[in-house]
C-alpha cells in the first residue's frame, strides 16, 4: 500500500492534517508527517498537539529556517519513493514546492484549511493566481514568477489539488473539488459540556498582518468595550501577539489575558466547561468554534479603509462567511461610530 504525506508548518494546518487522517480513514495506513516549526510556541503547541493523535509511521520535526535544515528532511521524505497515496498540505516553501512539484508523485491532493486565508487561496488557485502572488498577496514581478514556476519552485501543484476545509467555498471553477472537514476528530472528543459564565474575546494578528495603521487596534477596542466591559471579557490573544502589547491593552481595559497552552479546539477538549459566548475581530479559530460548540458569536467588523488594500477583498471574504453564518456582526468605524449590522 502507498504511503500518504502530510506537510505542515502551523499548528492549526497539524490539526487539519490530524482531521484529514481521520476523514479519509487512514489511520491504520503509512502516514509520513512532515512538520515544520518557524516560532517555539508553535513547536511547543505542535507537539502538545501530537501527543493527542500519535498515529504517525514516520515523524519529521524540524525548524523550518534556516531554509537549509529543510533539505535534509525532504530527501529522506523521498528517499527510495516517489509514489504516495495522498498529499495533505496547508503551505510550503519553495524548496518543498520543488520537489511535490519535481519529485513527488500523488494520487491525490487535498489543501488543508491554513486560518480565513484558505478563502483568499481558493479563489487565487480558481484564478490561477496563486503562483503570481507572495504569500502577503502582492504581486510578483511577471518575469521572476515564469522562472520560478519553471525550475518548479513555485506552488503550481496547488492547481491540481482539491480542498478540504471547513469553508463554503463560492467559486464555480472549484466546484467538485472541495470537501468538506466536519472536525469530527476534535468533536466527538469534546462532547456536550455545561457552559461557563464567560466571554472569551478571540484575538488574532490583525493588528500587525491587517491593519494600516496598528494603533487604530487601541480605537476598535475602545469601540468593543462601549459594547462589552472588556473587564469583564477574558482576551484569548493570537500565538504571534506580543506579550508587551497584550500587558498594555490589559492595563488599559482592565482585561484578563489568558494565552492557551494548547490550541483552542484541543483547550476546549480538555476544558470542564465551555464559554457562554466568544467574540472577535476575525479568526479562523471563530469558524471552527461555531462547528465544535455552536455558541452565540459576535464579530466585530473592522471597516475597509483601515484595512491594507492588498487584504481587503481577504477580510471582506471572512465577514462574508461569517454573515452567511449568522453571527451577530458589529460594524466598527474609525471615527469611534459603532452600529449593529442589518
Amino acid at each position: 500500500m502507498k504511503p500518504s504525506l502530510y506537510i505542515c508548518r502551523s499548528p492549526l494546518q497539524l490539526l487539519n492534517c490530524i482531521e484529514a487522517c481521520e476523514q479519509f480513514g487512514l489511520r491504520d495506513g503509512h502516514n509520513v508527517l512532515v512538520c515544520a516549526w518557524r516560532a517555539e510556541r508553535d513547536r511547543d503547541l505542535m507537539r502538545r498537539l501530537l501527543e493527542h493523535y500519535p498515529h504517525w509511521s514516520e515523524l519529521y520535526f524540524f525548524p523550518l529556517y534556516p531554509t537549509k535544515a529543510q533539505l535534509p528532511v525532504m530527501l529522506k521524505v523521498f528517499r527510495g519513493r516517489r509514489h504516495f497515496a495522498h498529499l495533505f498540505y496547508g503551505d510550503s516553501t519553495h524548496l518543498i514546492n520543488f520537489f511535490l512539484n519535481k519529485v513527488g508523485h500523488f494520487d491525490a491532493l487535498y489543501m488543508v484549511d491554513d486560518g480565513t486565508a484558505t478563502l483568499h487561496h481558493a479563489r487565487q488557485i480558481a484564478e490561477r493566481t496563486l503562483h503570481l502572488q507572495r504569500k502577503n498577496f502582492t504581486y510578483r514581478n511577471p518575469l521572476a514568477s515564469w522562472v520560478l514556476a519553471g525550475l518548479g519552485l513555485s506552488p503550481t501543484f496547488n492547481y491540481r489539488a482539491k480542498l478540504f476545509t471547513i469553508y463554503d467555498i463560492p467559486q464555480p471553477a472549484l466546484r467538485g473539488r472541495v470537501v468538506r472537514n466536519p472536525l469530527s476528530f476534535c468533536k466527538s472528543r469534546i462532547g456536550e459540556k455545561p457552559r461557563s459564565e464567560e466571554i472569551w474575546f478571540i484575538g488574532s494578528n490583525i493588528r500587525r498582518e491587517v491593519l494600516i495603521r496598528m494603533d487604530d487596534y487601541d480605537d476598535f477596542l475602545e469601540q468593543v468595550h462601549r459594547h462589552i466591559d472588556l473587564s469583564r471579557v477574558v482576551y484569548i490573544p493570537h500565538r504571534k501577539e506580543p506579550d508587551d502589547y497584550l500587558a498594555t491593552i490589559s492595563r488599559r481595559f482592565g482585561m484578563e489575558i489568558r494565552r492557551l497552552n494548547d490550541i483552542l479546539e484541543i483547550e476546549l477538549i480538555n476544558a470542564a466547561t465551555i464559554p457562554a459566548a466568544f467574540v472577535s475581530f476575525g479568526s479562523s479559530a471563530v469558524d471552527t468554534i461555531d462547528i465544535l460548540v455552536h455558541p452565540p458569536i459576535t464579530l466585530f467588523r473592522i471597516p475597509d479603509e483601515a484595512v491594507d488594500p492588498v487584504r481587503r477583498e481577504s477580510v471582506r471574504g471572512m465577514y462574508t462567511s461569517a454573515m452567511e453564518k449568522r453571527f451577530k456582526i458589529i460594524d466598527m468605524n474609525p471615527a469611534g461610530a459603532a452600529n449593529v449590522a442589518q
